[in-house]
């Protein structure tokens, strides 16, 4: 593979004396050279938006945020954030939604810009919310009712019996499909689009730092939600990070 990367590459690098102009040789070079990814997701959490019975809908609604890791060596400025729901079944984008400090749309001139420094983690939140339906008729308060929520500062972390993160994902699984995905695109200064997808069914606990959704939050932040310091969940606050 080695080998044939040289060959072309140096294909490449032969044919930009025969290119009149130094854009088309620059475009041509590019194709050969890696392009890596410098944000990498080292976890996501999904927070219930409307799980005060008071409301009198939405209460499927949950918000995502995610942590973000800069892995290169210049600073990366997110404008702009969107989602979308792939394989999925019955699962959909909330017809609501959040702004906040640390909120981004998918209006670049509505978001206040986010600078991840190299080698800094940064938490935010996609303006779009996600439709878990029938969420709500499952996270009952009968069946949370054995759950022991862990708190931080007075506000749900994560649980105590992690075994629930596992009954969540087989329900997940049976009702939205096992290859249901919640994608983010977020889009940087310079038009670049960062793409993340988390497994909708395929949750995890704290201890997680490979880009899952940790199903522990959500469970804590559902059965806890008098809690919860907003209505979709914390924005960008490190106080009880993991």
């Amino acid at each position: 593979m080695v080998r044939g990367l040289s060959v072309a590459l140096a294909v490449a690098i032969a044919s930009v004396g025969l290119l009149s102009d130094a854009g088309g040789a620059w475009s041509l070079l590019k194709a050969f050279i890696p392009n890596k990814e410098p944000l990498v997701a080292i976890q996501g959490r999904l927070s219930p938006v409307f799980r005060n019975p008071g409301f009198s809908s939405n209460h499927d609604d949950v918000s995502l945020s995610l942590q973000v890791r800069n892995y290169s060596e210049a600073p990366v400025t997110l404008i702009a954030a969107s989602l979308s729901v792939e394989n999925a079944r019955t699962v959909t984008v909330a017809k609501s939604g959040g702004k906040g400090r640390c909120t981004l749309g998918s209006d670049r001139n509505e978001n206040s810009p986010i600078t991840i420094a190299p080698g800094a983690t940064q938490w935010l939140t996609v303006g779009d919310n996600v439709e878990l339906r029938g969420v709500s008729s499952y996270l009952t308060d009968e069946r949370l009712s054995e759950v022991f929520v862990h708190e931080t500062a007075g506000r749900p972390f994560s649980i105590a019996q992690l075994t629930y993160v596992e009954d969540l994902n087989a329900y997940f699984d049976k009702v939205y499909g096992s290859q249901a995905i919640i994608k983010v695109t977020m889009q940087s200064i310079s038009n670049k689009e960062h793409i993340f997808t988390f497994p909708i069914a395929q949750g995890k606990d704290l201890f997680a730092t490979d880009g899952s959704l940790h199903h522990d939050w959500f469970i804590a932040n559902w059965k806890n939600w008098r809690n919860i310091r907003s209505l979709g969940g914390y924005k960008c606050g490190n106080e009880y990070d993991s």
